[in-house]
């Protein structure tokens, strides 16, 4: 597969090698056509895969196989039910049994689905309420040129389901990533080191052996730096069984290869008459635990409500360090589409955030998360935006970048960002918009900012967070009708005008667009954002491009500074302006926009900084 060209240096000889395999387990991959080549010339044998759900020409939800009389009941959420208690036993697994640890496969190539088409219906109202007006504004570009490229290099490829709902989640010597439905994990310099399914259609799927089925989706990750260990979450539902779980995995250890605790939680929802299912998981942590939260739809059946509220599910950690049973506290509340904070620093609690109205975040946090107290909520006021519709491509019919629901949330201290696509200013520009809220108080607005970049350009799905030096990094989507979906990063550091990031840089560009006769293209659903523990200084992130093979992530790392300061004295001056014009034709670390050669742009570049 040729690679995308993108201004990150590529990381060589650190490309997956992918043949073509077939699924092991449930739902086998079965050849029914031939196409291309082989290296003499000769038309050779392609397999045109069979999607694991695919039964004919339709797609047959999978059972889930667990005997319905061996369930647990619902959790029950009458009316006055504050919280309820549960908890799972460990299976343990050692990922160096899996042969290979890297599965051999190339892009799937068959016909994909959506994992939202295997779900029971569901909807809800996502309408933003009106509120207040205010006179804020968001702020944009400020011209700096912020970003140092470090590491890039390709990730997980297309799989059987889109979209691939791409996190990371950043130790020590690795990077692990979740797709739907895959997991892998790489040195930071690109290797791989193991990838395999998630579901049963593995061989055996990485959850498998903890007793999941076919369907996992919206997988979510993270390094928990206070204990050195990954974890995964992944959910589960099978709407003919009425069964819904949380499914987690952590490692033993700060070393993914090895052994892991696996745990699946039970996740069926009682309120009334009605039974309900999680969707759309956030997922974070603070020293005292790590937190699931997920919309609550109904499984078929019974009166009362479609939509429930969300359930906020607080994991004690102490029991997965070793292997113990886990034990958790469930909470419903009002809401859709919370968001879970990553909180790395000592003493800093938990939040989570949500879209709350056309001019409103809401802010929440639990004192104690394994108590019966109920959570408190602070609304923040914010500039007024609307949900984002439709992202325009050259081709096809364009992104569905989903509402203006929050799609990250870091904690560092008082500091909380979150940044999620909307529209706003009377355009039908889908744009990034980013946020820092002060916590020393009551919640407030600290600043606002948008990457903006002109008529027809489209910023989706960003990811952002803060690093020890208070910097800000992010990722996000941009397309037009004139180029197509790429992934580009931007930051700030705190010298920074208020509610300002620096000229955006391109780290990866797509080769086309999704256009394969779906009307509904997903794309995302998010990208990850976070920052390497061992320096506490250096971002990490994952974006989407599409290729002729399919989607595909990619996995960047860059530092955020004033990149002016060529000779690294703490100041831009003319010691500076003498390295440029040295440098001036050629390549050098005058570079500052990474397009190879040093010009007056980089002089441009250079002044903002002046």
């Amino acid at each position: 597969m040729q690679r995308s060209s993108a201004v990150f240096s590529s990381i060589t000889g650190c490309c997956l090698v992918l043949a073509i395999g077939s699924f092991a387990g449930c739902g086998k991959t079965t050849r029914v056509g031939e196409v291309g080549a082989d290296s003499t010339g000769g038309e050779s044998s392609v397999a045109i895969e069979m999607h694991p759900f695919q039964v004919g020409d339709d797609f047959v939800a999978p059972r889930s196989g667990r005997d319905p009389d061996t369930l647990p009941p619902p959790i029950d959420f009458s009316e006055g039910t504050a919280t309820r208690e549960g908890t799972a036993a460990a299976e343990i697994i050692d990922s160096r049994t899996f042969d290979p640890p890297v599965a051999k496969r190339r892009p799937y190539n068959g016909r994909m689905i959506r994992p939202a088409q295997m779900l029971p219906k569901h909807s809800r109202d996502k309408t933003l309420p009106r509120t207040p007006p205010n006179d804020l504004r968001a702020g944009g570009l400020n011209g700096a040129s912020r970003i140092q490229p470090e590491a890039a290099f390709p990730g997980i490829t297309q799989s059987p389901w889109r979209p691939p709902d791409p996190s990371i989640a950043v130790g020590n010597e690795h990077v692990v990533e979740t797709v739907n439905m895959e997991i892998a994990w790489y040195r930071k310099d690109g290797t791989p080191e193991f990838q395999q399914r998630l579901d049963s259609s593995g061989d055996p799927g990485f959850l498998e052996s903890v007793g999941a089925g076919g369907f996992t989706f919206d997988p979510k990750c993270f390094y928990d730096p206070y204990v050195d260990r990954y974890v995964m979450i992944a959910l589960e539902v099978y709407r003919d069984d009425r069964e819904a779980w949380i499914t987690m995995a952590v490692s033993d250890d700060n070393d993914p290869n090895g052994v892991w605790f696996k745990y699946r939680m039970w996740a069926v929802v009682a309120s009334g008459e009605r039974e309900y299912w999680v969707d759309f998981p956030g997922f974070g942590f603070d020293e005292r635990g790590w937190y699931v939260t997920g919309n609550l739809f109904a499984l078929e059946g019974g009166d009362g409500p479609g939509f429930l509220g969300s359930i906020v599910r607080a994991i004690d950690k102490v029991g997965p360090l070793t292997g113990e049973p886990v034990a958790w506290n469930d909470r419903v509340v009002s809401g859709a589409s919370f968001q879970v904070a990553h909180a790395p620093d000592a003493g800093d609690e938990v939040c989570f955030v949500r879209s709350a109205g056309q001019t409103r975040l809401e802010i929440a946090r639990i004192e104690e998360p394994f108590g019966s107290e109920p959570w408190t909520t602070d609304d923040v006021a914010v500039p007024e935006f609307s949900s984002a519709g439709t992202a325009v491509t050259p081709i096809g019919p364009g992104l569905w970048v989903v509402d203006a629901r929050i799609w990250q949330a870091y904690r560092r201290q008082d500091r909380l960002v979150a940044s999620h696509a909307i529209q706003s200013s009377g355009s039908d520009d889908v744009v990034a918009r980013w946020y820092e809220v002060d916590l020393g108080g009551t919640p407030v607005l600290e600043m606002s900012g948008e990457i903006r970049l002109g008529a027809g350009e489209y910023t989706i799905f960003p990811s952002i967070a803060i690093n020890g030096e208070g910097a800000f990094g992010m990722i996000y989507g941009r397309t037009s009708l004139v180029n197509h979906p790429s992934v580009e990063i931007s930051g700030r550091v705190p010298e920074d005008a208020a509610g300002t990031m620096s000229v955006g840089r391109e780290a990866v560009a797509g080769q086309t667009s999704p256009n394969d006769g779906d009307s509904l293209q997903r794309w995302g659903d998010y990208f990850d954002c976070t920052v390497d523990p061992t320096d506490d200084l250096t971002f990490w992130a994952v974006g989407e491009i599409q290729t002729e093979d399919g989607w595909q992530t990619e996995i960047f790392s860059f530092r955020v500074g004033v990149l002016a300061d060529f000779n690294r004295d703490g100041q831009v001056d003319g010691q500076d302006l003498g390295i440029l014009l040295l440098e001036f034709g050629g390549p050098g670390v005058a570079d500052m926009n990474g397009d190879g050669v040093v010009n007056g742009l980089d002089l441009g570049l250079f002044l903002a900084d002046w």
